[in-house]
């Protein structure tokens, strides 16, 4: 069962969920909407990636200007907020509706966010659409659904 914002809310007021940067806005009806950090990691360009190896990656700042992603392009950003959960709450991420009409996928990793969890998360977001988007910091871009484990 799937927390609604109110119970978000006593969570976070009860210390069992923690979020960096919360901001009451983001609660929503029954989830928290996550924005993006100025960081951004682009794979460094090579003839091939062996998958035995760990890629090599260019790390810049977005900036005031933003940072274009354009059609089929790939990069990691990171959501402003750090998250905390206690043993007992999981967190999914998905893609907000209007970020996905742009032709964005966020989700191209991990959408699960453990019990104990404590970091920012990464969000590997491609650019499936035909326009190249122009990324900035702040921007509303994924939402987290909260559960509370049943024992």
């Amino acid at each position: 069962m799937f927390l609604s914002g109110e119970k978000i809310l006593k969570a976070i007021k009860d210390n069992k969920i923690s979020i960096s940067h919360f901001n009451k806005d983001n609660i929503k009806g029954a989830s928290y909407v996550f924005t993006l950090d100025s960081k951004v990691k682009t794979l460094k360009s090579k003839k091939y990636i062996d998958s035995r190896v760990d890629p090599e990656f260019t790390e810049k700042n977005i900036g005031a200007n933003g940072f274009l992603l354009k059609p089929g392009s790939f990069a990691i950003f990171y959501t402003k907020e750090s998250v905390k959960l206690n043993g007992n709450y999981v967190c999914i991420l998905s893609t907000r509706p209007t970020i996905a009409q742009m032709g964005l996928d966020t989700n191209q990793g991990s959408i699960f966010c453990e019990p104990n969890t404590d970091n920012q998360f990464a969000l590997e977001i491609v650019n499936n659409g035909p326009i190249p988007v122009k990324m900035y910091s702040g921007t509303r871009i994924a939402i987290g659904v909260f559960s509370k484990l049943q024992k």
